[in-house]
């Protein structure tokens, strides 16, 4: 598909204010999308009846082949017209929040908004550990015990631990004077260790240190030989017990119901049997009681399962950076022009929470290659259409939902209703018209190959001044190649704005479509050298929402001459 090159800059120097209304198709043929109001114009798609849509405008020109006003519209990432004899305006009976700097409409957005919502929600509530956020036991919590648990999966606290732990001893920190402050209850078992529920290298030692074991006399004499180990090896670490008060046993049948496992462990109850969502399964009284008791985890690694969460001025964007690397976001932010490490300690910093374990945490929801949560890829969940929304903890991505990671993205949207995501103001459409080029899923897209920086600042002319720079921030003299990954900076007499580019089939940036960007798809196929972002985007050349062998073999009849490559 061909998306909209707007021509009509008159009609956007006088666009009235955005309107938040939906449209809905009642025609059973659908509606045509066109590029200009008239019959005439070319038809960028089709809104099939009864789909949603978001309308810019209501006051465009009537006649041309419409018995009624066309009306300009937003729908599947691109801008254009219908006419509106075919269209019903329908009130929107839902509200949706600004809370947490809500809509996220970049990756940044989404990365400090949910840092503040961890921070609001759990860590200044006194669930400052991972291990609290899963097992809320914490008497002082701002939550009643057992409840306001954000994980299911009882090994999460057990996998953010080891991703801590890994980035400090590559990077030489874990001699830092870290406190872990460790829950305590009443009436524990001698042991609940199983070795083929989680195999743990557990070690103690029997130390003569007088200061050392009066700062652990509180603790049960069951925790003591591990903490001594742990002093042996980091004398600068300090632990603090977190008396709950509460009895194991009862503990563990309140916990039990909100415990989830792979089902693959062999640990799923079975009387009764039961599945949380694919793949996952309510886990064994064993299980259970194995991932409450802290004890089985006071080695070097999973000691941080009980690190208190707050921000540590020591986490500075080198070690994030190491965590990230070999991740997708191991760069830039190109929407936002960051470097992920960066947002990362900003956000932080914002909402008083530890930057390392924000990353750690975003591997853990997205993985390492990103999910449909961190593309702003458009997607449909229940009755409504979405674009250009992002959410790196899966924030709101209940398990009762019917797709938890679009049930987040909705959340990230402010909640259900108008695509907050999709809404371009008016100054910004002013300057897409400018550039002449379409606008899907956060990128520009639209010149030819071959177009070079000299042929777009002839084409805005003096109606802005722009500035295009490479994937490394270095601005491009008139002569090179407008490639995929560059930045587009446009800047008029009210706004100043950057876009990143795509051009479709140039997956490796260099401004050109040949054997070298087929070799990069086929690496990405075989897991080699993932793609992601805005490269991801550009490989999609059969326009399907898909990276597929589709698009390997219409980039290999591209370069016999036996297929195009529509931009």
């Amino acid at each position: 598909m061909k998306y909209l090159l707007w021509t009509l800059t008159i009609f956007f120097l006088f666009m009235p204010t955005v309107y938040a209304e939906n449209g809905i198709v009642t025609t059973a043929g659908g509606v045509n999308v066109r590029e200009n109001p008239t019959t005439e114009a070319k038809i960028i798609t089709a809104i099939p009846k009864n789909t949603n849509f978001y309308i810019v405008n209501t006051n465009s020109a009537t006649g041309n082949g419409c018995d009624n006003p066309w009306f300009y519209v937003y729908y599947s990432s691109s801008y254009g017209y219908v006419c509106s004899t075919y269209i019903k305006i329908v009130e929107d009976n839902t509200t949706t929040s600004t809370t947490y700097d809500r809509p996220w409409t970049t990756p940044k957005k989404a990365i400090v908004g949910g840092a503040k919502f961890i921070s609001g929600s759990y860590i200044s509530r006194k669930q400052f550990t991972s291990y609290l956020k899963k097992f809320n036991v914490n008497p002082e919590a701002n939550h009643p015990v057992y409840n306001h648990q954000y994980m299911a999966n009882l090994r999460a606290p057990a996998s953010e631990a080891y991703t801590s732990y890994t980035s400090l001893r590559d990077n030489n920190l874990l001699n830092n004077p870290y406190n872990f402050v460790i829950p305590v209850f009443l009436n524990m078992p001698e042991t609940t260790y199983d070795s083929n529920i989680k195999n743990v290298d557990l070690k103690t030692a029997d130390i003569q240190d007088e200061a050392f074991e009066n700062s652990i006399v509180t603790f049960p004499d069951t925790y003591k030989p591990y903490l001594r180990y742990l002093y042996t090896i980091h004398p600068n670490w300090t632990f603090t017990p977190l008396h709950t008060g509460l009895d194991f046993d009862a503990s563990v049948i309140a916990e039990k119901p909100v415990c989830s496992i792979e089902i693959s462990s062999g640990q799923c109850e079975t009387n009764p049997y039961t599945v949380t969502e694919k793949g996952w399964c309510i886990a064994t009284d064993a299980a259970t009681k194995f991932f409450l008791d802290p004890r089985n985890f006071l080695n070097e690694i999973y000691i941080f399962m009980f690190e208190n969460l707050g921000y540590n001025s020591i986490y500075t964007e080198e070690i994030v950076q190491k965590i990230l690397d070999d991740t997708f976001m191991s760069g830039l932010s190109l929407i936002d022009n960051q470097t992920y490490a960066s947002i990362f300690v900003e956000a932080g910093q914002i909402a008083d929470v530890s930057p390392l374990y924000l990353a750690s945490l975003a591997i853990q929801e997205v993985g390492r290659n990103g999910s449909m949560a961190t593309t702003g890829n458009q997607f449909d969940y229940e009755g409504y259409t979405y674009y250009n929304l992002y959410n790196f903890f899966n924030i709101g991505a209940y398990s009762s939902a019917s797709s938890p990671v679009k049930a987040g993205l909705v959340y990230a949207n402010g909640g259900a209703g108008v695509n907050n995501g999709a809404n371009l103001d008016s100054e910004r459409i002013k300057l897409l018209n400018i550039l002449q080029v379409g606008y899907i899923d956060s990128y520009i897209k639209g010149y030819s190959v071959g177009t070079t920086v000299g042929n777009i600042k002839s084409k805005v002319g003096n109606q802005a001044n722009v500035n295009i720079y490479d994937q490394n921030g270095i601005e491009r003299d008139d002569n090179a190649f407008i490639a995929t990954g560059f930045k587009v900076k446009i800047t008029n007499e009210s706004k100043e704005t950057s876009f990143t580019y795509m051009l479709k089939g140039d997956i490796n940036g260099d401004g050109e479509i040949n054997s070298a960007d087929l070799l990069k798809l086929r690496q990405h196929f075989l897991g080699i050298n993932s793609l992601n972002g805005v490269y991801l985007k550009g490989a999609n050349v059969t326009d399907d929402n898909e990276v597929n062998s589709a698009d390997l073999l219409k980039i290999r009849q591209y370069l016999l001459g036996m297929a195009t490559i529509n931009q």
